[in-house]
């Protein structure tokens, strides 16, 4: 059995253990951080704290320019802070909204209420608010962790 010189070691050494730190990174660790196991189907007038709760105060239509909030179910499993990106789609347009850089959260499981406020809208219009919160895992992978759309009615400004 012959042995392998030490300069091929120097020289194969390092690109192949960078190669098994890139796969690591890209078939591995690729966990999101956060796990929505509920998402609300309506907005709520008020912050919900059970799904009981945000049955009881969903609303199906609202003035433009009010505050509704969502009603989310999470389990934060990495702390890794993120983006959300979130829009508000109608039928023949698109109003997106700022991104927002959130930082990361305690681990656990908890329900969260947010409070969106709701564009403005003349004539009466049938959107749907759809978000994504994106999170950087590591160097080589960015995970999306996808919310179901939210249907509302805004109603036109008088």
């Amino acid at each position: 059995m012959s042995k392998i010189p030490w300069p091929v070691w120097a020289l194969l050494g390092p690109p192949y253990a960078f190669l098994m730190v890139l796969c690591y990174w890209y078939f591995l660790d690729t966990q999101p951080p956060l796990i929505l196991n509920y998402s609300h189907a309506h907005f709520t007038s008020a912050p919900a704290v059970d799904r009981m709760d945000a049955a009881a105060k969903e609303i199906h239509e609202v003035l433009g320019g009010s505050t509704v909030w969502t009603y989310r179910e999470i389990c934060v499993v990495r702390d890794i802070s993120g983006t959300l990106k979130a829009r508000w789609d109608a039928e023949a347009f698109s109003w997106t909204v700022p991104d927002v850089e959130f930082l990361p959260s305690e681990r656990g499981c908890r329900n969260t209420a947010y409070a969106v406020l709701v564009p403005t809208s003349n004539p009466t219009r049938n959107v749907a608010y759809k978000t994504t919160r994106e999170y950087q895992v590591n160097p080589v992978l960015r995970v999306s962790v996808p919310a179901p759309p939210i249907p509302i009615t805004i109603l036109a400004n008088k």
